[in-house]
């Protein structure tokens, strides 16, 4: 723009000065909307602007928050990318919007878990705590005050030992907010002490401020003025020291207003008022002037300042002129009774007191009015969803009947073909399977042959086995009893007596244990598994009582087994019967058919007795048995 020159009149520099103003403006927008080409500059100009020193509104700073994050996607600057957007979440809720708050919120969490699932460096641990904070406040302040505390709860246990004490400061002031707004403010006390501690730990004055607002808040809603001094002072201390321009500067005044004039400092009270209230103007934060206002005019007109009271009252009702604040107004046309009361304008005051009772009931019927609209809104949203629903449901429809059609003539042709591979298939396979089952016939059958020679041979050598016993048998007991006679008959002395004496021995090891060994073990051939499960039938059975078990399993009758085993009829008879009361028979039961039901039935090639096994045996043998 080119200088002015020579002399200029009061037009002329009007126009220079508007001109320059114009220019600043339009280049600090371009500064902010469209970034320089340096991207440390540019980040830099967008966290001024986004910062807590920040003079700009709250409405221009989501707008700026919008536009930095666009350029962090540009400069694909991911951490930049994430941060305007939670700050754009914290400056909806600082609007009491904490519907667009939660909704950003809950769109960046997903993602800033995953990233701290593959990146999890102290600035993503921050920055989650921080969204997660966010989403936690607006569900608050949205009468969601059990989902809050679950997410503060769960984040103090996910960071109770990070190294970072911040990070649980945060969770544990949450987690006092939560129990303050709910109006257990003991509980939430003790939270926010703890959380001031962890803050003062990490020398973040930032958390500090928020701790002591908090604590100076809760206190204040006790009415314990003196004790809320000294934390709201150190907030407001910090506020002043780190040249806070937003909301921070005008709740931190407030909070001192209250606190004085809590305690009948009007004066004081006033002050911070006045400083709160040209804050709120100065930064256009049109939804805390009303509120700031209201307390400003009270303390007035209980310092005795009535005029003072009635024009700053009276100034805000001009301001809200035509907004439907009614509640807001009613409140100050009530406090505008209660001045032109006590300053004996009775007329005044019950005009006042009858406004604002119109007021109250303009309130009331535009929240009626506004349900109303709300429930019809509601219903006309839910009948051009269930219209919508219908048409795509009959669309869809439509088309699934024409799939279907398809689908039938694919499918039937497809079975078609598959029943016509099937049986080709279920063909071939059979006549492989009966192929097959005739050689496995054939195998079985030769099996069958080979195992019927082995059993046959097996049977044999168990029948020349019982054979030979018997044999020795009744050897050993002819032997005994002619010894027996003639040591009757005769008087043995010396080497006879000697003589006879080793006779009777050899006798007496004809038949021994290893014998019984041995045919244990070619009864075991033919029989597999007895001796087993007699042993678990009954488990106290003796070696001799196992032996004749073996011999009436064979089929043998007590003279048999009285024979072979050289006993007398008698005896064999009584350990019969001892053997059934230990295998627990009744006396009508047969013995030998509960043996041979341990196992599988004997082959058809029974033991013969004592004339078949004389006929068995070959001469040499008889001779033996005959004497």
């Amino acid at each position: 723009m080119p200088k002015p020159t020579g002399n200029l009149n009061a037009k002329e520099m009007l126009c220079y000065i508007v001109s320059v103003m114009l220019t600043f403006f339009f280049s600090s927008g371009l500064c902010l909307g469209n970034p320089r080409h340096n991207e440390a500059d540019s980040f830099a100009v967008y966290d001024r602007a986004l910062s807590f020193q920040s003079r700009i509104s709250l409405d221009s700073q989501i707008a700026i928050s919008k536009q930095a994050e666009n350029y962090a996607i540009r400069k694909e600057n991911v951490y930049k990318r994430y941060f305007y957007a939670v700050r754009r979440g914290f400056l909806y809720f600082s609007l009491d919007s904490n519907k667009y708050c939660e909704q950003i919120n809950q769109k960046v969490i997903p993602d800033l878990e995953r990233i701290m699932d593959e990146h999890p460096s102290p600035q993503w641990k921050s920055l989650l705590v921080e969204s997660y904070s966010n989403l936690a406040l607006s569900l608050v302040y949205g009468e969601k005050t059990d989902s809050a505390l679950r997410i503060y709860q769960h984040l103090y246990s996910r960071f109770e030992q990070d190294s970072n004490a911040s990070l649980r400061a945060k969770c544990l002031n949450g987690i006092g907010a939560t129990f303050a707004y709910r109006s257990y403010i003991d509980i939430a006390l003790k939270y926010f002490k703890h959380a001031l501690q962890e803050y003062e730990a990490a020398h973040d004055q930032r958390g500090i401020y928020l701790a002591c607002s908090n604590i100076g808040t809760a206190y204040l809603d006790k009415q314990m003025y003196k004790e809320a001094l000294p934390y709201c002072t150190r907030s407001y201390q910090i506020v002043e020291a780190e040249n806070y321009q937003g909301t921070e500067a005008i709740t931190s005044r407030l909070a001192m207003g209250y606190i004085y004039a809590g305690l009948g400092q009007y004066n004081i009270a006033n002050q911070y008022f006045s400083e709160a209230l040209e804050r709120t103007r100065q930064g256009n934060y049109h939804h805390l002037e009303g509120f700031v206002t209201m307390a400003y005019a009270k303390s007035l007109l209980q310092e005795g300042k009535h005029a003072q009271c009635l024009r700053l009252a009276s100034e805000q009702l001009k301001r809200l002129d035509g907004e439907k604040k009614f509640s807001l107004q009613a409140d100050l046309l009530k406090l505008l009774s209660q001045c032109h009361e006590e300053m004996g304008n009775e007329k005044e005051a019950l005009g006042c007191l009858r406004q604002a009772m119109t007021m109250v009931d303009s309130s009331f019927a535009a929240e009626q009015s506004q349900s109303l609209l709300q429930l019809e809104l509601e219903y006309n949203n839910y009948r051009h969803e269930q219209e919508h629903l219908a048409n795509q449901n009959d669309l869809v429809l439509t088309r699934l009947k024409a799939q279907n059609r398809m689908l039938w003539i694919f499918g039937l042709s497809g079975i078609s073909a598959i029943l016509a591979l099937l049986i080709i298939f279920l063909i071939r396979h059979f006549s492989k399977v009966q192929k097959q089952s005739e050689q496995i016939k054939a195998d079985s059958e030769k099996k069958l042959q080979k195992a019927g020679e082995t059993i046959e041979q097996k049977n044999k050598e168990l029948a020349t086995n019982t054979l030979r016993f018997l044999r020795l048998n009744h050897l050993q007991n002819a032997i005994l009893e002619n010894l027996k006679t003639l040591k009757t008959a005769f008087t043995l002395r010396g080497k006879e007596k000697s003589i006879v004496c080793e006779i009777e021995n050899l006798a007496k090891q004809i038949a021994s244990e290893k014998e019984w060994k041995d045919f244990e073990f070619y009864f075991e051939q033919v029989d597999k598994g007895f001796l087993a499960k007699l042993s678990k039938v009954c488990p106290d059975l003796t070696s001799n009582e196992k032996h004749l078990c073996v011999l009436f399993n064979l089929g043998l009758s007590n003279r048999d087994v009285a024979n072979l085993t050289g006993r007398t009829l008698q005896s064999i008879g009584m350990a019969k019967f001892r053997l059934k009361n230990k295998l627990k028979l009744e006396n009508s039961e047969d013995i030998v058919a509960f043996l041979q039901s341990l196992d599988y039935p004997m082959p058809q090639s029974p033991i013969p007795n004592d004339s078949k096994m004389a006929e068995a045996a070959s001469p040499r043998e008889r001779i033996g048995m005959d004497e």
